[in-house]
C-alpha cells in the first residue's frame, strides 16, 4: 500500500479554481482519510482571490462535501488543520518571496520536507508562475528539501509551444522535477490496459497481426461544454482528446512488456512507433464533425455555436475520426480507428480488437472480438460464437463478461497520482518526449482541419455523430462497434 512517509507541502496556484474544487480538494482528503499522509503536512492555496485561512477552509470543505456521497466530520476537521491560504499576484515576485516565508514557518521543524507546487493556472499566466517560483524561493534547494513542479495537460497547443514550455520549465527545474500528469493515467481501468496483457499471457498471445484485422478505440462523451468555452473553442476534440487520450490508450495497448524501470521509455516507444498512413487526400484519414441542436437525455439542448462564449461561425470541431498504424512488429499492417465526441448518445471508452476471420464458419457467425471497456460500464467482453441445435452448422453469439471495477487499494486518480509524485514516483507521469511526439503526430492534421476549405460535418446532440463517420470506416470494409 503506497503511503507519502516524508513530511510535504502542497502549494496549489489557482486554488479557487474548478479543477481545485472539482478534483484535488477531494482527493487530498481521501488520503487523509484512507491514512496515506504523514504527520506533518500542509496545502497551501495560492490565487488572486480575496481569501484567508479560515474563508479558504471552508471553500475547501464545501469542495470536498460537494463531490463526496459521505464525510467524516471528524476527519475533515483534521484535513482542514493542514490548508492554508496565501493570497497574491502571479506576475509580483514579493508575493512568491512572502509564501516562502510562510512555507518556511510552517515546515518549521519538519525534516526534509518535499514542496510540491501544482500549475492549475490559465496558460497566460504559466509564464509567470514559472519565473517567480524561482526568483522567490520556492524551488531553493535547502536542508536536503525535494522539489516537484506538476504540470496539468494540456503541455502546449502544438509542437512550438510545447517546445517553449519545455524551455521555461527547465530553466529553472531540472527535468526530472517537472511531472506532467495527465490524470487519465492515474484510472485502474487505464493502467489495466497494460496489466492485463502484462498478467494474461493468452492476451499477449492474441495480440498480433496475424490474429487481429483491426482496433477501435472509442471515448464518447454526453456533455457539451461544461464551462470550459475558452479552452475548448481553441483546441477542440483533436487537441483535447487524442493528443492525450486516445493517443496514450494505443501506446499502453501496443508497448512491449517490461519492469518498471523501464516503463515510460518503453512506452514512449510505442507511441512513436505510431504513425499517420500516406494519403492522397488528409480526408482520408480523418474526419471532423460538430454537434447541432438535439436531445441529450430527454432534454433539449442547443447546438454547438449556440453555446454560451462561442462564436456563431466557429468552425470548431466536437467530433473527429483518424486512422493510424503502428510500427511495432507486431501491430505492424493493423489498422487503428480512433474517434471521439461530445453530445453523443452515451458516456463510454472503449478499445474493441476484431479478430481475423480465418475461414468462413457458418449461418449466424461474426468475428471475435474482445471489448475493453474503461470508462461508462466498465469491463471487458469477448464475443464468441456457439452452435445451435441441429444437424446445420448455425450459430449464436455467446459474450463472456465481467465488470472491469478496482478492488483492493483503490484511490482517485489524482489522490494516486499526488501521491506518486509526492514519493517521485514517475512511472504514470507523461515525459516531454511523449509530449513531443503526440504533437509532432497531430500537428498535420489539425493543420488540415482548421483549413476552411475541410469539411465540418454536422450531427445533431445526442447521437452517435455524424453520418459520414460510418460512411468514412464504410471504405475500409468495416464499421464502427
Amino acid at each position: 500500500m503506497l503511503t507519502a512517509t516524508h513530511p510535504f507541502s502542497f502549494v496549489l496556484f489557482g486554488a479557487s479554481g474548478h479543477l481545485a474544487k472539482l478534483k484535488l480538494y477531494p482527493a487530498l482528503f481521501v488520503l487523509v482519510l484512507k491514512k496515506r499522509l504523514p504527520k506533518d503536512f500542509s496545502i497551501v492555496g495560492f490565487s488572486r482571490s480575496d481569501m484567508d485561512d479560515s474563508s479558504f477552509r471552508k471553500f475547501v470543505a464545501k469542495a470536498v462535501r460537494a463531490e463526496m456521497a459521505e464525510v467524516n466530520d471528524k476527519v475533515l476537521s483534521e484535513f482542514l488543520e493542514h490548508v492554508h491560504y496565501h493570497r497574491g499576484q502571479y506576475d509580483t515576485t514579493a508575493d512568491f518571496l512572502a509564501l516562502d516565508k510562510r512555507l518556511i514557518e510552517l515546515e518549521k521543524g519538519w525534516e526534509a520536507p518535499v514542496r510540491l507546487a501544482y500549475l492549475s493556472v490559465p496558460p497566460a499566466i504559466f509564464s509567470d508562475v514559472l519565473r517567480n517560483l524561482c526568483k522567490g524561493g520556492i524551488h531553493r534547494h535547502e536542508k536536503g528539501r525535494d522539489f516537484r513542479c506538476i504540470v496539468e495537460k494540456p503541455v502546449g497547443h502544438d509542437l512550438e509551444s510545447a517546445k517553449e514550455i519545455y524551455k521555461e520549465l527547465t530553466a529553472c527545474f531540472e527535468e526530472n522535477e517537472v511531472y506532467l500528469l495527465y490524470h487519465y493515467l492515474g484510472k485502474e481501468a487505464v493502467r489495466n490496459v497494460y496489466y492485463l496483457r502484462y498478467a494474461n499471457p493468452i492476451f499477449e498471445r492474441l495480440s498480433k497481426n496475424t490474429l487481429v484485422h483491426h482496433v477501435q478505440i472509442s471515448a464518447s462523451e454526453m456533455v457539451g461544454l461544461e464551462g470550459r468555452t475558452g479552452y475548448f473553442e481553441h483546441s477542440g476534440t483533436l487537441q483535447d482528446m487524442f493528443q492525450s487520450h486516445l493517443l496514450m490508450i494505443a501506446a499502453l495497448l501496443t508497448m512491449r512488456l517490461e519492469g518498471d524501470e523501464n516503463f515510460r521509455e518503453t512506452r514512449f516507444n510505442a507511441l512513436e512507433q505510431l504513425y499517420l498512413p500516406p494519403a492522397k487526400d488528409l480526408n482520408d484519414i480523418v474526419l471532423q464533425g460538430q454537434y447541432g441542436a438535439g436531445e441529450s437525455q430527454e432534454k433539449p439542448v442547443v447546438g454547438y455555436v449556440e453555446e454560451e462564449g462561442v462564436a456563431g461561425d466557429s468552425h470548431t470541431n466536437t467530433y473527429v475520426a483518424l486512422k493510424l498504424f503502428s510500427r511495432t512488429s507486431r501491430w505492424q499492417g493493423v489498422p487503428f480507428y480512433m474517434q471521439s465526441g461530445k453530445r453523443l448518445k452515451q458516456k463510454e471508452t472503449r478499445i474493441s480488437i476484431r479478430f481475423q476471420e480465418t475461414r468462413p464458419v457458418g449461418k449466424g457467425a461474426y468475428p471475435n472480438r474482445l471489448d475493453i471497456i474503461l470508462h461508462g460500464e466498465a469491463g471487458m467482453r469477448m464475443h464468441l460464437q456457439t452452435k445451435l441445435g441441429g444437424t446445420e452448422p448455425e450459430f449464436r453469439p455467446m459474450i463472456l463478461e465481467d465488470p472491469l471495477v478496482c478492488f483492493g487499494d483503490c484511490l482517485p486518480e489524482h489522490g494516486l497520482l499526488l501521491l506518486e509524485a509526492i514519493r517521485g514516483k514517475q512511472q504514470w507521469f507523461l515525459s516531454f518526449d511523449e509530449v513531443r511526439h503526440a504533437w509532432r503526430l497531430l500537428d498535420p492534421i489539425q493543420k488540415h482541419l482548421d483549413d476552411p476549405d475541410t469539411p465540418l460535418h454536422m450531427y445533431p446532440a445526442g447521437t452517435a455523430g455524424p453520418d459520414e463517420m460510418n460512411e468514412w470506416i464504410a471504405k475500409d470494409g468495416i464499421h464502427w462497434f
